[in-house]
This record gives C-alpha cells, structure tokens and sequence, in this order.
C-alpha cells in the first residue's frame, strides 16, 4: 500500500527533482564524503 503511494508520488515529483536539483545532489554527495573522510580518517569504519 505504502510503496504503491510512494511509486505514484515519485513517479509525479521524481523527474523534477532529479533534474531540478542535480547540483545539489552532487554537492550532498561529495559533503557525505568529506564527512566520512572526516569522521573515519579515510578507513573503514569496523562492523
């Protein structure tokens, strides 16, 4: 029910968005880098 709500309402805004903001989800994208740089000195976190 859920996912059928939510593919109905991506499929309306998700092109948009996708388009719209490109840039700006470039730039999440290399913050959530930075950031795992930061916070992990460039190692990988131990599970």
């Amino acid at each position: 029910m859920a996912g059928r709500v939510f593919a109905n309402w991506w499929s309306k805004v998700g092109p948009y968005y996708t388009k719209a903001y490109q840039e700006m989800w470039v730039g999440i994208g290399l913050i959530g880098l930075f950031y795992y740089k930061l916070s992990y000195g460039g190692k990988s976190p131990a599970h």
